[in-house]
């Protein structure tokens, strides 16, 4: 053989055993960029000169799906160092932005060297759920944060209106007994969250696949089991299969407490002066009243946060859950 030869690869050494049927983009279609919808053109026709090699032992099928992989690599490999780069920047504005927040609004201050040591220790798996879940936004959990009544206090009801119409009406709890009767599941320590910044879950493909199902439909536990854990005051993780798009999606995922879902809604509101959930209503799977498991969702008219729980068999079209996924130390 040769000096510096190089032998072609075969086609099973060349595409890794994990191209085959691999789920791709959970995005709506307007929403792709040029380049992902290149990358999804070639995955088609990669997909489909294979399946003429296999089934026909065609050599020119062969050969084209070889050239087209290599076009394929060549992109991916391009968006994975911009995804690395905007996943930097977004995280270095991230901390500087709720720094502020968290000093101004709570008077917390933020140990930055926590937060980037998480950062750094968990990133590869950060950055494989970032490309699994299109999550799109980062939250960052400080381990003294207040209680609910007092996050409610001042972050929802401080909330203030344009247009004239000053703060937002005092948070309406439907609970079993009173607000106090709200437990979360404990984790006096630092986080940082990922989640989606669309407004609506039906703005979202993955959130919009999360309604409809009760408490067992989203994390594939027996009715037994799912009271056993809220009993205990434990998680309850999402775990479940779905269709979009033709694509068969297995989400495994977390929910958010209630005292998360309200730094997020003030978060939102600060950003995009609008409210999250305003058509919907969202399970907060790490929080629990009673037997029932806590929901909200904010009514526009009355201009104001509701707070429920309900049994883990509701299920209604209105109501689904916001997937996140939680990294610390």
């Amino acid at each position: 053989m040769r000096e510096g030869y190089r032998k072609r690869p075969t086609i099973e050494e060349l595409i890794p055993s994990n191209f085959y049927g691999q789920s791709f983009l959970c995005k709506r279609e307007n929403d792709l960029t040029p380049s992902e919808k290149k990358i999804i053109f070639l995955r088609k026709r990669i997909e489909e000169a294979l399946k003429k090699w296999k089934e026909y032992g065609d050599k020119e099928a062969e050969q084209e799906a070889f050239d087209l992989y290599l076009q394929y690599e060549e992109i991916t490999s391009k968006e994975e160092r911009k995804a690395d780069q905007e996943i930097e920047i977004n995280f270095n504005k991230t901390i500087e932005e709720q720094k502020e927040f968290y000093k101004s609004k709570l008077g917390i201050e933020i140990n930055e060297s926590v937060v980037r040591e998480i950062w750094k220790k968990n990133y590869t798996e950060i950055k494989g759920e970032i490309e699994k879940y299109n999550y799109d936004s980062i939250l960052i959990i400080p381990d003294n944060l207040p209680k609910e009544e007092c996050l409610n206090s001042k972050l929802i009801e401080t909330m203030s209106e344009c247009a004239g119409k000053g703060n937002v009406a005092a948070t309406y709890y439907r609970l079993v007994g009173d607000q106090q009767n709200i437990s979360s599941v404990p984790e006096s320590k630092y986080k940082i969250i990922l989640v989606h910044s669309s407004q609506n879950l039906a703005d979202h493909p993955l959130l919009k696949a999360t309604t409809w199902k009760d408490i067992m439909a989203l994390t594939g536990m027996d009715q037994a089991e799912v009271k056993s854990r809220i009993s205990k005051g434990q998680d309850l993780p999402v775990d479940f299969e779905v269709k979009i798009s033709g694509q068969k999606i297995k989400i495994k995922a977390e929910s958010l407490s209630l005292e998360e879902c309200e730094i997020l809604q003030r978060m939102y509101f600060e950003e995009n002066h609008k409210h999250f959930g305003e058509n919907d209503w969202t399970w907060l799977m790490k929080s629990f009243s009673g037997s029932g498991v806590v929901l909200s969702g904010w009514y526009s008219d009355a201009r104001r946060l509701h707070v429920t729980a309900n049994t883990p068999s509701y299920a209604r079209y209105y109501l689904g859950l916001r997937l996140s996924r939680s990294f610390s130390n």
